[in-house]
C-alpha cells in the first residue's frame, strides 16, 4: 500500500508542478511587454460607468445625452470622446467610404461639429469652424485650388479664392 501511496504523491506533486508551471508562464506572457490584443472595439469608462472613450473598428453612432442620433454619414473606425453626460465630444478616424481621415471636436450637445478637419487622399483636405448660432469658416483644398469661405449668422457666404477680390 505504501508503494501505491507513494505513486500517487508523485503523479499529483508532479500534476501540481505542470500547473503551476503553466499558469506562471501563462500570466508572464499576459504582463509582457510585446503582447498584442486584437478587438473591433475598447470601451473605457469613468468611476460612475459612464463610457467616456471608445475605440472601435467600426465606431457606434453618435450620441447626444446618450440618445442616438442616427447613422453616421460612413462607418468610422477610429477613436471617440464621451462627455460625462453621454454626448460625443469628439473623435479621430477613418472612414470606410471615400477613404476620409477626419477629426472632429464638437459642441457640449454633441449635435454640432464646432471644428472639423478633413483629409481626402483624391480632393485635398478641408478646415471648419462653427459657431453654434451658424456662424463660420472654412478653408478648403477641396475643388484644387485653397478657397476661404465664411459664412454670416444671416447664412450669408462670403468668399476669398485666388485672384478674386477680397470678402468685403
Amino acid at each position: 500500500m505504501s508503494r501505491a501511496l507513494t505513486f500517487t504523491t508523485l503523479v499529483v506533486a508532479s500534476l501540481a508542478l505542470v500547473v503551476s508551471s503553466w499558469t506562471a508562464y501563462a500570466l508572464h506572457r499576459s504582463q509582457a511587454n510585446d503582447r498584442v490584443i486584437t478587438a473591433r472595439g475598447l470601451i473605457i469608462e469613468d468611476g460612475t460607468g459612464q463610457a467616456r472613450v471608445i475605440l472601435g473598428a467600426p465606431v457606434p453612432d453618435p450620441l447626444s445625452k446618450g440618445v442616438s442620433q442616427g447613422p453616421r454619414a460612413s462607418p468610422l473606425s477610429g477613436l471617440i470622446l464621451i462627455g460625462a453626460d453621454g454626448s460625443e465630444r469628439g473623435g479621430y478616424g477613418t472612414a470606410d467610404v471615400g477613404d476620409e481621415a477626419i477629426l472632429t471636436l464638437d459642441d457640449a450637445t454633441g449635435t454640432t461639429e464646432v471644428f472639423k478637419v478633413t483629409a481626402n487622399p483624391d480632393r485635398g483636405a478641408t478646415l471648419v469652424i462653427k459657431h453654434q448660432n451658424s456662424t463660420g469658416a472654412m478653408l478648403t483644398s477641396w475643388q484644387g485650388r485653397p478657397e476661404l469661405i465664411f459664412v454670416g449668422d444671416n447664412g450669408q457666404s462670403h468668399y476669398v479664392r485666388p485672384n478674386a477680390p477680397s470678402a468685403p
